[in-house]
């Protein structure tokens, strides 16, 4: 069993680091596929040249911003070129607003207990999944973080929100020790 690593602080100081633990986790074999979560492409751009050398396509879940999606265009067409898939979806609290079932929202809350980061790698799974992006019980490498850059990292059964039961997350490889303040 793996020593979980944590980290004084959440955020994105905790980035290169995150990305170097994932990809000795990935190295250690049973992980069928690896997502990360990058708002503005700075964290994938960093994870895509970490496993460069792994044949790893990583799968880049972008956002729904009132802006537009994001990573921006031209970030999306560098990691596509390099053989990654970005992919958009909404977190839960959105998903909560718009079909005004909140069970979501309070399974994110759940999750925000543990840090921001860790409700992110969760969210990222289950949404990419219920999109087709990730097939049921594959073995997902999930990269997150607080706001910017990444600070969490886990390894998880993929399963859609629709089998929420079925999602399990078996490792916890690293996350911030205390939550960042909202």
């Amino acid at each position: 069993m793996a020593e979980i690593t944590y980290f004084e602080n959440a955020g994105s100081e905790n980035t290169e680091k995150v990305i170097r633990l994932a990809l000795e986790r990935y190295k250690a074999g049973g992980i069928d596929e690896v997502i990360i979560a990058s708002t503005y492409g700075g964290s994938a751009k960093l994870a895509a040249k970490a496993f460069a050398d792994t044949g790893v396509h990583l799968l880049i879940f972008g956002e729904v911003l009132d802006e537009g999606q994001s990573p921006s265009r031209d970030v999306c067409k560098e990691l596509e070129t390099q053989g990654h898939q970005v992919i958009w979806g909404v977190h839960f609290n959105a998903m909560s607003v718009f079909t005004g079932d909140h069970s979501a929202r309070l399974v994110s809350e759940a999750y925000y207990r543990i840090s921001e980061g860790f409700k992110v790698v969760c969210e990222i799974v289950l949404v990419a999944t219920s999109q087709g992006y990730l097939r049921a019980g594959e073995r997902v490498l999930a990269i997150a973080g607080t706001s910017r850059g990444a600070d969490t990292a886990i390894v998880a059964s993929a399963a859609p929100i629709t089998q929420f039961k079925d999602f399990e997350v078996h490792e916890i490889l690293c996350k911030p020790y205390r939550r960042a303040k909202a």
